[in-house]
């Protein structure tokens, strides 16, 4: 847990990951673990003769995922990045009568 984020982190409270990439992250991740345990299956559906559809569809998430990744990092509009914002901090509501 520790290395996790401190591989996240350049700074004392900078992130490099931006808002809905964890999302990306996990599309990314589970396409590639996907990829190659689908390569161990013997009961396979097969596009011709040369690719299992379970491994095209991961190749196919893997791909838009990798697309969908650099063009939100094109800065155009900016995305904000997560932050520590207000952990640990209790808000007040202030009652109007």
């Amino acid at each position: 847990m520790v290395f996790c984020r401190s591989s996240l982190t350049t700074g004392q409270n900078s992130v490099l990951l931006r808002q809905e990439e964890v999302a990306l992250s996990y599309v990314l991740w589970y396409s590639v673990g996907r990829f190659f345990i689908e390569g161990m299956r013997t009961d396979s559906l097969w596009i011709g003769e040369w690719i299992r559809v379970s491994r095209a569809l991961s190749l196919a998430l893997f791909i838009g995922a990798i697309i969908v990744w650099f063009i939100r990092r094109q800065d155009y509009p900016p995305i904000s990045y997560y932050s520590d914002g207000n952990k640990g901090q209790k808000k007040t509501i202030k009652m109007v009568n």
